[in-house]
């Protein structure tokens, strides 16, 4: 993300729309954290409202969302906990993803000449429907 410093750094960011297995995704920045988090980064994966799925057809997804370190090579990552369902109009992520203070800090790297780089792994294990979970392609 160029420009970082010169956004409006109190409404969300949208990163440019990328595809996965079909599906249009997004990363959703608040440059100065949501109203939840106002001393945060809160950093989001979101499903496009274009291409929302209805609750029983949702998507399981393994996430992991990195600020990378442009200097040390030390990224900043953050894991989801479990699998997370993506149906409907949704998004998932930290309103807490990384302290102001750190990712400002000109030592880490983080932010180097007002450009700051974001790495989402994103891997669709299966699909839910009406509550039950389908992995691999798997229908029960």
């Amino acid at each position: 993300m160029s420009n970082f410093l010169e956004l409006n750094l109190k409404h969300f960011v949208r990163s440019a729309m990328f595809e996965i297995d079909g599906h249009k995704w997004y990363l959703g920045i608040y440059p100065r954290g949501d109203p939840y988090s106002t001393s945060y980064l809160s950093l989001y994966l979101c499903m496009d409202a274009s291409d929302k799925l209805p609750p029983e057809s949702g998507k399981l997804v393994e996430l992991s969302l990195s600020i990378m370190d442009q200097k040390h090579g030390q990224h900043y990552t953050r894991k989801s906990p479990a699998l997370v369902v993506f149906a409907g109009e949704c998004r998932w992520g930290w309103s807490n993803f990384i302290p102001l203070s750190i990712f400002r800090d000109p030592s880490s790297g983080y932010l180097v000449r007002s450009c700051c780089i974001v790495k989402a792994e994103i891997t669709i294990v299966g699909s839910s429907s009406g509550g039950e979970v389908l992995a691999d392609g798997q229908m029960n």
